[in-house]
C-alpha cells in the first residue's frame, strides 16, 4: 500500500486545472504542504462534507465544468455521510469524481478503527449507481483516474492506503480565507 501524501501528490498532478475538494484534518494538511494550489478547497473542521460539496459544485457547474469536479475523502468522512452517495447516485452528475483514501482509521482524530475492513465503500457506491474502481497502488490509482476521466459520472475510486499521517505543519488558515481563495479561482476559471 501507499502513504496518503503520495496518493495526494498524484491526484494534484492529475488534476492541475479542475476543482478539487479535500477532506479535513491530515488530508488537507498533507495536500497543502505537498502541493498547495488555488483550485484546491481544503475543508478544515468539517468532516464528512466533501461528497456534499462536490455534488453542489458538479450540479452548479453542469456542462460548464471542464473535466471532472473531484472530491478527496477519507473512509471515516465517507462513513459519516453515506447518505450523500444515495443523493449523488440519484442525481447522476456526469462530471463528478469521488476518490476515497481508505486507511481503515480515523487518522486525524487518533487512529480509531473504522468499519471498512468489513464494509467496502466501493460496493456501497456501486449500489448507488456510481462507476467504481478499487486499487491499493499508485499505478492503479493513475489508471483508475484515466478511466474515470473518460467515463460519464458519477465515478468513485476507493484507494486503500497505509494508516498513519505524514508529519507536516498545521494548516492554520481561516476556513473563510480558504473558501474565498477557492471561489475566486472558481469564478475566474469557470464563469
Amino acid at each position: 500500500m501507499v502513504a496518503r501524501i503520495d496518493a495526494l501528490r498524484l491526484i494534484a498532478q492529475e488534476f492541475p486545472q479542475e476543482p478539487v475538494v479535500f477532506t479535513c484534518g491530515s488530508t488537507s494538511r498533507e495536500m497543502a504542504s505537498a502541493d498547495r494550489r488555488d483550485n484546491h478547497l481544503y475543508v478544515v473542521d468539517a468532516m464528512g462534507l466533501v461528497s456534499s460539496i462536490v455534488l453542489g459544485l458538479s450540479l452548479g457547474l453542469g456542462d460548464d465544468a471542464q473535466g471532472k469536479v473531484v472530491g478527496v475523502e477519507g473512509d471515516g468522512g465517507m462513513l459519516m455521510n453515506l447518505n450523500a452517495l444515495s443523493s449523488i447516485g440519484y442525481l447522476q452528475p456526469a462530471n463528478l469524481l469521488l476518490i476515497v483514501l481508505d486507511n481503515q482509521a480515523y487518522a486525524s482524530t487518533g487512529g480509531q478503527h473504522t468499519f471498512t475492513d468489513r464494509l467496502d465503500l466501493a460496493d456501497i457506491a456501486d449500489s448507488c449507481h456510481f462507476r467504481t474502481w478499487r486499487t491499493d497502488e499508485l499505478e492503479g490509482l493513475k489508471q483508475a483516474i484515466a478511466e474515470a476521466r473518460q467515463a460519464p459520472g458519477p465515478c468513485f475510486i476507493r484507494m486503500r492506503i497505509d494508516p498513519g499521517n505524514t508529519p507536516v505543519p498545521l494548516l492554520q488558515d481561516d476556513p473563510v480565507t480558504l473558501g474565498h481563495t477557492f471561489t475566486r479561482w472558481l469564478a475566474s476559471n469557470r464563469c
